[in-house]
């Protein structure tokens, strides 16, 4: 991919009562096209607002072309003769940007609070991406408009609930495509809603009026769904890394046996993902000495943790695949192929988000399983018969003081609320639009909750890396038997007490940490 730099005087253009933000004192610039191939750390630098794209406008006109060219040699086009959807056996309206106006309007529905800054801005730039493939017929113009939204940071609101990734995200996308038009809202500062049509005006820019090949290019794609999974993807590779480092921390503390992470256990079975992890936890923290006196071979959460992270790693090694096949691929429908002189215009269902589905559900199995291994090795740090005697839940006198009972509890909750949310969505397929679309792939809400499962396993994660600072200081006080190992330097700082105290704060400022940091 072409990755240009920009000084920080071409940041996002300051609409009035709509945050804006910059990274850094430069920042990158993605040229989107058939050259590109985007990664999910690009999408993640365009949804963080530390990265913009460009188009290149000439792929674009040769679609347009072709598209016309086909038109005039009276092939039917689906949404340009045809009406939408399960109306596609009657004729569409004589006024063209009618017809995308009242494609809009009624798919802007949709139910929920909106989804998050960062997932509306990589939903953009993901959509963007397919429209610069040139198979789109979109005119150049309107592409152009639709990336100003990102550039001047004008960031629709768009419900999280109404894609069934089955014509691809329809209503979510269909908000983005309205905002262009001027109506609908967008995201304010502090979380509130501003006018369309007001904060295009605050960032210079003019409403668009869209032809009916225009809108259905920007809503007839899997760019929602991609987005999420791809920020969840990104997400879950972090944690995958910091669970590997916990686990370290724990085995050092624990003085446990190291013989599970020897590099000939691990070549012997042949699993990539398991050589990796074990690696990885014997890299995080080196040179400590195991504890003869513990049993020749621990428990499971600790013994088997390269075992279960690895084919995590193995699991989100395939969900990344999919998801940077979909970003460099053409989800459109109908798509535009051949030259002016022979143009062809296919009816399919690349929009159909089964591929990413399965890859979001396999993130969603694999996060909750590295997010459960935690919580179990949390229950062995607090445990005295398992910690090598420190006090029950680590409290600084027991009885008086209840130590990480509280902590412990949250992860618990958490944990069930993971399993809960673990079920897969790629086969909750139900009928709709008329029996129009009688299959579909759920791709939509798969990656969504892949997304917001990153965010229980952090906060167990959280709990965790503040139990083994506990036990730390606990031994370092003389009130557990034991050398105190602290927390590696990649670890947020975080404090052991003497007197029981609120754990939220820390709990949410750490989980967070480990979202956004580098593993």
């Amino acid at each position: 991919m072409t990755v240009i730099d920009t000084e920080a005087g071409a940041r996002f253009g300051g609409v009035a009562g709509v945050e804006t933000s910059t990274r850094g004192s430069r920042r990158r610039c993605f040229r989107l096209g058939a050259a590109a191939a985007l990664r999910c750390e690009d999408v993640e630098a365009v949804g963080d607002g530390w990265a913009r794209v460009v188009l290149d406008p000439e792929p674009l006109r040769a679609s347009c072309e072709i598209l016309e060219s086909a038109r005039r040699r009276g092939d039917p086009i689906y949404g340009l003769t045809t009406g939408f959807g399960p109306h596609v056996r009657y004729d569409a309206s004589s006024d063209a940007e009618q017809q995308g106006a009242n494609l809009i309007a009624h798919l802007a529905a949709g139910h929920g609070e909106p989804a998050p800054r960062r997932v509306v801005r990589a939903t953009l730039a993901v959509r963007a991406q397919t429209m610069a493939l040139g198979r789109s017929g979109i005119s150049p113009g309107a592409a152009s408009a639709f990336v100003a939204l990102i550039d001047r940071d004008v960031c629709p609101a768009i419900p999280q609930i109404g894609s069934v990734g089955a014509s691809g995200d329809l209503i979510p996308l269909a908000h983005a495509a309205m905002v262009l038009t001027g109506r609908g809202g967008v995201l304010g500062a502090g979380g509130g809603l501003v006018p369309a049509g007001e904060a295009l005006a605050a960032a210079g820019l003019e409403p668009t009026a869209l032809s009916a090949r225009d809108a259905l290019a920007m809503v007839n794609g899997t760019a929602f769904m991609t987005a999420y999974a791809a920020l969840a993807l990104s997400r879950c590779e972090r944690l995958l890394g910091m669970a590997e480092g916990l686990t370290g921390w724990a085995m050092a503390a624990l003085r446990a046996r190291r013989q599970s992470l020897d590099p000939r256990l691990h070549r012997a079975r042949g699993h990539s993902g398991q050589a990796v992890s074990a690696a990885g936890i014997a890299a995080s923290l080196p040179g400590y000495f195991e504890d003869a006196s513990r049993p020749l071979q621990e428990v499971y959460s600790i013994r088997c943790a390269p075992q279960i992270l690895g084919a995590c790693r193995d699991q989100l090694a395939y969900a990344r695949s999919v998801i940077e096949t979909e970003l460099s691929g053409v989800n459109d429908n109908p798509v535009v192929c051949g030259t002016v002189e022979d143009p062809a215009v296919l009816h399919g269902g690349n929009f159909q988000g089964q591929q990413v589905a399965f890859a979001a559900d396999a993130m969603n199995a694999a996060v909750t399983q590295a997010a459960l291994l935690m919580e179990r090795q949390l229950d062995v740090v607090v445990n005295p018969e398992l910690n090598g005697g420190a006090p029950l839940l680590l409290a600084w006198e027991p009885g008086a003081t209840s130590g990480l009972a509280g902590g412990q509890i949250t992860a618990t909750a958490l944990a069930a609320d993971m399993r809960r949310s673990a079920t897969p969505s790629a086969v909750a397929t139900m009928p709709t639009n008329g029996r129009n679309q009688d299959v579909v792939s759920m791709g939509t809400m798969a990656a969504r909750v892949a997304y917001e499962q990153t965010e229980r396993a952090a906060a167990i994660l959280a709990v965790h890396t503040t139990a083994l600072e506990q036990l730390a200081f606990l031994r370092s006080a003389g009130r557990a038997p034991g050398v105190a190992v602290h927390r590696p330097d990649w670890v947020p700082e975080v404090e052991g007490f003497e007197q029981d105290r609120s754990l939220y704060d820390d709990t949410q400022r750490i989980a967070q940490a480990f979202l956004t940091a580098a593993a």
